[in-house]
């Protein structure tokens, strides 16, 4: 600040401070020090301004580093040896408490009572020997602080046992006159020990031990002296005066501080305390319930005084039991049930007792609903044990004070919940009015009842707005409805059919008023829907109880009246609704008649009923309906109902002259499927008045046709053969006629199956001599006939039929039995016709599929024919190598890869030869070359396809061919007397000659896998070999074994393969112990040990020796001679 500046502020400060002065508002003292002050505050102005300013040091912002990680924390030896002196303790006391258990449960009968004692006081100083054991020798504090604690709390244990067992006479036993004075014994002498070690150890806990002793002590001296349960009250109460007198005298002194300090928690405990000993010393319910209230009082006082928030819940606690028993033991109980509804509304109002101190009003809020929520319950069950259900005008008024609870606390709190169990409590009110009202009126049901409860909610409270009740207006809705929705149900589960009807009833007056007075959109269309169904279903409940009732109805009319009159109704309702312009309601009432009426012509076709005329009638009707409906409505699914419907009064209407007229077989058989022509029929005479409900009958009847043709031709067999003459004209003109490709398809291929089933029926019913499913070749070439005189639509149209079909046909025919020359040329030449059309269509990849046929025709052939094996082994040869052949002239690969199915191509005919040479396995006889030439054939022909795979592959068909030639050589060996030293040897050897061949092959590809193999190979060729040695123990075995793994290391350490040399090497010396087993088998026990040792004893040695010589610096033999053989080794393969 400038100099001029601060004295001209000086100046006018000192100008005002001598005007305040001169006015007389400050004293000549008090102008002379401020003036002083204001002088010496100029003077450090005017020295601070003559100290240059220094710059600030920048400090240098600080990295903040990332926290290391906490290293796991090292035990010290101390800690590690008072963790396991701790765990050897634990595990001491387990054992003997354990042992200690076992034998109280097995000798405690044995025990006298003096010995029964004893061992509770030998086992509690048994605890404090350990204790001090722990504290004093062992240091362990913690350890020897819990088993103090067990120790203490068996010494009152021990002093009630003297009583227990008699052991300080009749008077201070437990059943004596002084078992009271025995109690206080128990609660006041440990009192000593608890005082000594609270005061030595510090322990809160032990302060309590003596607290609550000494509270016993007393109550059980004041029992003792036999006063009333008042005067003991009245002593527990000076009890209480006088322990509270001794801390107000002791509170300040630090001695007793650590007692003191848990005083005020304990004397509030103690209260609880004094109601426990009134109640297991005293039996008397009303002065119990007094007591707890009084307690509940003192508890609500003590939360006013102390600010204790937490009491409330003790208070609440003790106010209900108290009052519990209060009503159930005195004149309260004969209304008991508005006393118990009020108590849990009077706890809304106790904040506002308290003048709302504690902000409490939420949580008695909730303990108000709890208890009204629990007095519910407990009344409503009540009424129904003790009252066996009948009404009554208290439980009445119950319900409407616990209604009223939650409605305030619904207002109070503004949880969504209390409106909704307001309007559930005002539910059973009114259920329990209506009851009064109803009760003895016979024949109404308790479940009407409920849904009038349910329905006057709805409509008084939810509907009716009344201000005071505008709280739960929507909840009466939600729970009026369900509360009818549930007795709904529970009509329909219990068959109380005439009260549903009238609940239907209602049902309809409600949803009506849910239409017009309820907001939501949801409830509004599901009112839509429930009026018109609840309406019908109303009359099909009232026909229910007529059908009960009338035994006569019930069989000639039956539910299908009842639905088809509910449906009738609901369509004349929609009649009223067009007069009340109720657009909605009169669609929502077609749709619901349509659903009604369906379930009626159900019941007409299923149900009882009068078949000869009702049941038509009925039907009749409902294409009628339907047709309105549809002309109505005119939705796409309208026409199909009158088109089924016109299908099932056709078939009532012969069902009914049936039961008048009877009918031929012939007739009979046209009667399903002159149906379908019929609806066809009526199609085609409407399709230009009405195209929409003429497509509805061409769907129809040609839904119906298949359907039809199959029942009548597993009913009437051969007479069906004049139906699927009718078909195949009937689909012929319905291809003819159709637009679309499908349709066109769908009815061709129609045509080609009536036609198949059209020869076979014929052929049954004129050739049933002929033995075989020829109608399949005979069909199939008349449809390849047509293929050839049709266009090339047609054609490919024919193709996607007969490829499927012409398979299907040569699988069917493998079942022509007795299976001769006959069905077998006819397979054969069916099958070459199949082929020859596949490869004209190029669909050679499905060829596979006849070839399978073929061969199976000619398996079934070999077996059931009259040729001998060899026969049958040398067709079977024949065959697949004609199939090998035609499949390597045919197709370059043996597998052709495309973009789609007629570019794919595969070598069918070379897969199904290895099926031939398969089946030559089964023909074999006696001589070797039969049991080789089909082991031979089939590596052969695994070999031919080396050059017809890709040529990553081409390698592993000659491995695989290769490894199939120990077929036939296990095949000649098993049929050969080879002796039985070399058995063994004859039968694993060659594995290993096939792994060397298979590695040559691939020429160092896979090599790893292959040396996995290698390896594998010879190990378990070795232990074969082994196991055979073992098992005859001959010396020429071994001679065997030890050449052979000699010749294997020999071969590794030539070839410089690991896996000969070490196995080998392995083997020889495995054999070598093995030989020498009845040498070293029969030594002494010893002299293992001394073998051991002396191992051990040179394993050690050799380790300490050179160790030595590398602390050295030199060089041993065995170290050069080690590293250079594991270095020569590693460049082994």
């Amino acid at each position: 600040m400038e100099p001029s500046k601060r004295e001209e502020r000086r100046k006018i400060f000192r100008q005002e401070l001598f005007t305040l002065r001169e006015e007389g508002y400050l004293s000549e003292a008090i102008v002379e020090t401020v003036a002083k002050a204001h002088h010496q505050y100029h003077l450090d102005l005017l020295e601070h301004e003559r100290i240059p300013i220094q710059t600030k040091k920048t400090e240098p912002v600080k990295k903040t580093e990332p926290k290391p990680q906490k290293a796991k924390k090292v035990l010290t030896a101390e800690e590690i040896r008072e963790r396991n002196i701790t765990w050897s303790l634990n595990i001491g006391v387990i054992f003997l408490l354990i042992g200690g258990l076992f034998v109280a449960t097995s000798n405690w009968e044995s025990m006298t009572s003096v010995m029964k004692s004893g061992s509770i006081a030998v086992v509690a100083l048994m605890f404090f020997g350990i204790a001090m054991l722990a504290k004093k020798v062992l240091k362990i504090e913690k350890t020897a602080f819990a088993f103090i604690v067990l120790g203490s709390l068996f010494l009152p244990i021990f002093i009630l046992s003297l009583g227990w067992f008699g052991l300080l006479g009749g008077y201070l036993s437990i059943n004596g006159e002084g078992r009271y004075l025995l109690g206080m014994l128990g609660s006041i002498v440990p009192v000593i020990v608890y005082l000594h070690f609270a005061k030595n150890l510090g322990s809160r806990l032990f302060v309590w031990f003596s607290y609550v002793s000494v509270s016993a002590g007393a109550a059980f001296l004041l029992a003792g002296l036999k006063l009333n349960v008042d005067f003991f009250y009245f002593g527990m109460m000076l009890f209480n005066a006088v322990v509270i007198f001794i801390y107000h005298q002791l509170k300040g002194k630090e001695t007793y501080k650590l007692f003191t300090k848990e005083f005020v928690p304990f004397i509030q405990v103690n209260l609880v305390l004094c109601t426990l000993f009134m109640l297991f010393l005293y039996d008397n319910e009303v002065l119990y319930s007094f007591n707890l209230l009084l307690t509940a009082v003192v508890y609500l006082s003590m939360m006013y005084v102390s600010g204790r928030k937490e009491y409330h819940f003790i208070f609440s606690v003790m106010i209900v039991y108290g009052a519990y028993q209060l009503i159930e033991n005195s004149f309260l109980d004969y209304f008991g049930e508005i006393v118990y509804a009020l108590i849990g509304f009077a706890f809304v109002f106790i904040p506002k007792a308290l003048d709302n101190k504690f902000s409490l009003d939420r949580v008695f809020q909730y303990t108000s609903a709890i208890i009204s929520g629990f007095a519910f319950i407990y009344i409503s069950l009540e009424g129904i044990l003790l009252r066996s259900g009948s009404p009554s005008l208290v439980l009445m008024l119950a319900y409407f004070i616990i209604a009223a609870n939650f409605i305030y606390l619904a207002y109070s709190s503004g949880k969504k919940l209390f409106p909704y169990l307001s309007s559930a409590f005002m539910a059973s009110g009114l259920y329990e009015a209506i009851y009064l009202v109803l009760w003895k009126i016979e024949g109404i049901d308790i479940l009407l009842s409920i849904f009038c409860s349910g329905f006057l909610l709805f409509t008084l409270i939810g509907v009716v707005r009344v201000k005071w009740l505008s709280i739960i207006h929507t909840s009466s809705k939600d729970v009026g409805l369900a509360v009818m929705t549930a007795s709904l149900m529970a009509a329909i589960l219990f068959n109380q059919w005439w009260e549903l009807g009238v609940m239907l009833l209602l049902t309809v007056m409600v949803t009506y008023l849910i239409l017009k007075k309820e907001a939501s959109v949801i409830f509004k269309e599901m009112a839509l829907w429930t009026l018109p169904v609840s309406l019908g279903f109303s009359l099909v409940s009232f026909g229910q109880e007529l059908n009960i009732r009338n035994e006569y109805y019930s069989v000639e009319f039956g539910n299908a009246v009842n639905f088809a009159a509910g449906a009738i109704l609901v369509v004349l309702s929609a009649v009223l609704w067009k007069k009340w312009s109720e657009k909605k309601l009169i669609k929502t009432s077609l749709f619901s008649s349509a659903s009604l009426y369906a379930i009626a012509i159900a019941h007409a076709l299923f149900g009882p009923v009068n078949q000869l005329w009702v049941q038509p009638i009925i039907i009749a009707i409902g294409v009628a309906l339907y047709f309105y409906l549809y002309k109505k409505i005119g939705t796409e699914w309208a026409p199909f109902l009158v088109s089924i419907n016109t299908m099932l009064v056709y078939f009532s209407v012969i069902h009914s002259v049936s039961l008048k007229f009877e009918f031929g077989q012939l007739t009979s058989s046209l009667m399903a499927t002159t149906s379908a022509v019929f609806l066809l029929g009526i199609a085609y005479l409407t399709r230009k008045i009405d195209s929409v409900l003429s497509a509805a009958f061409v769907w129809t009847g040609h839904i119906l046709y298949p359907i039809a043709l199959a029942s009548t031709l597993v009913l009437y067999h051969t007479e069906a053969l004049y139906s699927f003459a009718i078909s195949l004209i009937v689909y012929g003109l319905s291809a003819n006629l159709a637009k679309k490709e499908w349709n066109i398809k769908i009815f061709l291929y129609g045509a080609f199956t009536s036609l198949f089933l059209l020869i076979s029926t014929g052929m049954d019913k004129w050739l049933d001599s002929v033995v075989g499913l020829y109608e399949f070749p005979i069909t199939a070439a008349l449809i390849l006939l047509f293929s050839l005189l049709v266009n090339d639509e047609y054609k490919k149209r024919t193709a996607n039929y007969l490829i499927p079909f012409a398979i299907f046909g040569i699988g069917c025919l493998l079942w022509t039995y007795p299976f001769t020359w006959q069905p077998y040329i006819v397979i054969i030449a069916y099958t070459l016709v199949t082929l020859l059309y596949l490869h004209k269509t190029k669909w050679d990849v499905l060829g596979i599929i006849p070839l399978f046929f073929l061969f199976a025709a000619t398996a079934q052939f070999s077996y059931l024919g009259d040729l001998t094996p060899v026969q049958n082994l040398l067709l079977s040869g024949e065959v697949g190598i004609l199939m090998s052949a035609i499949g390597h002239k045919v197709y370059e690969k043996l597998i052709t890869k495309g973009t789609n199915l007629i570019t794919f191509n595969i070598d069918g005919y070379t897969i199904i030869s290895f099926l031939y040479f398969w089946l030559m396995y089964f023909f074999m006889d006696e001589s070797l070359w039969s049991h080789a030439l089909p082991g031979i054939l089939f590596a052969g022909n695994f070999f031919l396809q080396r050059k017809r795979v890709p040529a990553n592959f081409s390698v592993f068909m000659g491995i695989i061919g290769l490894a199939y030639l120990l077929q036939p050589y296990y095949a000649i060996i098993g049929l050969l007397d080879i002796p039985l030293l070399w058995a063994r040897e004859v039968q694993v050897l060659p594995f290993i000659v096939l792994v060397i061949f298979i590695r040559r092959l691939l020429k160092g590809r896979y090599s790893q896998i292959t040396k996995t193999i290698q390896w594998a190979v010879l190990i378990i060729v070795s232990l074969l070999l082994i196991q055979d040695g073992l098992a005859s123990n001959t010396i020429y075995d071994a001679i065997i074994l030890g050449s052979l793994s000699l010749l294997s290391m020999l071969a590794g350490m030539y070839l410089q393969i690991k896996a000969y040399f070490f196995t080998g090497a392995g083997v020889l010396l495995l054999n070598v112990f093995l030989q020498t087993r009845p040498y070293w088998g029969n030594m002494p026990w010893w002299a293992y040990l001394l073998i051991a040792g002396l191992i051990l004893i040179t394993v050690a040695s050799f380790n300490e020796w050179h160790k030595q010589k590398l602390l050295k610096g030199e060089t041993t033999f065995i170290t050069v001679l080690k590293e250079m053989t594991i270095d020569r080794i590693k460049r082994w393969d």
